[in-house]
């Protein structure tokens, strides 16, 4: 009898000490992977993709060996922990960096777990990494860089909007070509006198604001994430993807023509079509948040082969896309393509 209660403890000794190791493992497997998510890869001309730009460049586009070099780069986002750490972001020409939340850049870059601290290092990812010279997750990798704190993850206060504001006067100081931004606004926790009807480019004080330095400068790229309410109770875009002349960009499955379930739909109200365009985004991450950064990259190359006016390149955009011929509220023009952009 005791001989088997002996056994009986070994065995169970055994499989919970195989449970814990197993269980740590897989913490840092999925750790891993959410830090840098399967890729898969494609080879074009000489060099070789990830899925994401792989579905959007061609042959030709790769034999001019654009990399964004001269074009400068604002991106709006929040938590760059581990940009100087992650293999495809390391090399990135990061000219400038400021904190519109506290101004505390101390730990700017400090890699710390958590989705929020690295949201816009991975979004950096998407514009412009690459790996060994040769692997390309993001088309601009020779662009410089002007990295802007501007949202706190765990709240949602009206004062984002101040931020997002000065964050946009600071990039203009730079002489920026692009603004991308992963942070739009909606419903937030002290405010909630935004409606959907309001979604009309110019009533928020954000999309009013945009739409100005928009007018004062004709050159300035500015590229918005629609937003991820596609199948919440707001539904739409967020302010400023309404604002007429900003990129606002959604997000595709991978047959490159379907609507991801989260990406937020263009409001009926307005004569323009949003989404203007849209782009795949690798799982496991989600959201239009990488979307919108992997077409800045995009928009930076196309800048470097040839200067052009805003409107010159939206509609590059917009008549390349492979939803040109019948564009709607949830893809838009649908995504980019080199193939159909004529010089």
């Amino acid at each position: 009898m005791k001989r088997r209660k002996k056994i009986i403890l070994i065995i169970g000794g055994i499989l919970l000490f195989s449970f814990i190791v197993f269980g740590v493992i897989g913490y840092f497997i999925a750790r891993n992977s959410f830090k840098n998510p399967p890729e898969h890869y494609v080879a074009i001309g000489g060099r070789v993709y990830t899925a994401v730009p792989a579905m959007m460049i061609d042959s030709v586009y790769d034999s001019l060996n654009l990399s964004g070099r001269g074009i400068k780069i604002g991106v709006l986002d929040t938590g760059f922990g581990g940009l100087r750490q992650r293999s495809w972001t390391k090399n990135l020409h990061v000219t400038a960096y400021a904190n519109f939340i506290d101004g505390d850049t101390l730990d700017f870059f400090k890699e710390e777990s958590g989705r929020e601290r690295d949201h816009g290092a991975y979004s950096c990812a998407c514009i412009g990494g690459q790996l060994a010279g040769d692997t390309i997750k993001g088309l601009a990798w020779n662009a410089e860089y002007y990295l802007a704190e501007i949202d706190d993850f765990d709240s949602e206060p009206r004062l984002e909007e101040v931020r997002m504001m000065n964050a946009i006067r600071w990039l203009l100081t730079h002489n920026i070509d692009i603004i991308t931004s992963s942070c739009g606004y909606t419903i937030f926790d002290d405010f909630d006198g935004y409606s959907v009807q309001m979604l009309d480019g110019h009533t928020s004080r954000i999309s009013c604001f945009v739409d100005s330095i928009l007018q004062a400068n004709p050159n300035l790229i500015f590229i918005q994430s629609m937003g991820n309410e596609g199948n919440k109770p707001w539904r739409y875009n967020n302010f400023p993807a309404d604002v007429r002349e900003v990129i606002a960009v959604g997000a595709v499955e991978d047959d490159g023509m379907t609507r991801a379930d989260y990406s937020s739909l263009g409001w009926e109200g307005t004569e323009y079509i949003k989404p203007d365009i849209c782009a795949y985004v690798q799982p496991p991450r989600r959201g239009t948040s990488f979307s919108a950064p992997s077409i800045a990259g995009l928009c930076a190359t196309l800048l470097e082969q040839k200067k052009m006016s805003r409107k010159e390149l939206i509609h590059l955009l917009h008549t390349s896309a492979l939803n040109a011929s019948m564009p709607n509220r949830e893809i838009g023009y649908g995504m980019p393509q080199t193939s159909q952009m004529t010089p």
